[in-house]
């Protein structure tokens, strides 16, 4: 797919759906690391679009469910790469799995479900 904006990219892999952005100012909690809300929001948006790209025609989703757990911190400046696996892209639901990277580390790890809402008209 290539480059969205500035601050957002996304492609597919052989190995599944990558969506990466620059950690930015805006992005930090009051220390000096990524907000935990950047983080779900890196993920329910790296999921979303890997669900949304799992089968042709391409389907409208709903997140779900949506959980996260945090292994580690990015800071500003630091380039964050979200991976996702679709697990299973069934009728009316799709399962995915997906881990956040930054630095050669894995800082969060997300599951989630989202409902199918149809396809996407061409």
């Amino acid at each position: 797919m290539g480059a969205v904006s500035q601050a957002t990219y996304f492609r597919k892999s052989e190995r599944g759906h990558v969506v990466g952005m620059y950690v930015r100012e805006a992005h930090r909690n009051l220390g000096q690391m990524m907000h935990g809300g950047a983080v779900c929001m890196l993920a329910d948006t790296a999921i979303t679009w890997a669900s949304k790209y799992s089968r042709q025609p391409a389907v409208r989703v709903l997140t779900t469910g949506l959980t996260v757990n945090f292994m580690g911190n990015a800071e500003p400046g630091d380039w964050v790469e979200a991976h996702v696996d679709v697990l299973r892209s069934g009728k009316r639901v799709i399962f995915s799995d997906c881990r956040i990277w930054a630095n050669a580390k894995c800082i969060a790890q997300a599951s989630g479900q989202f409902q199918v809402m149809g396809e996407i008209d061409s």
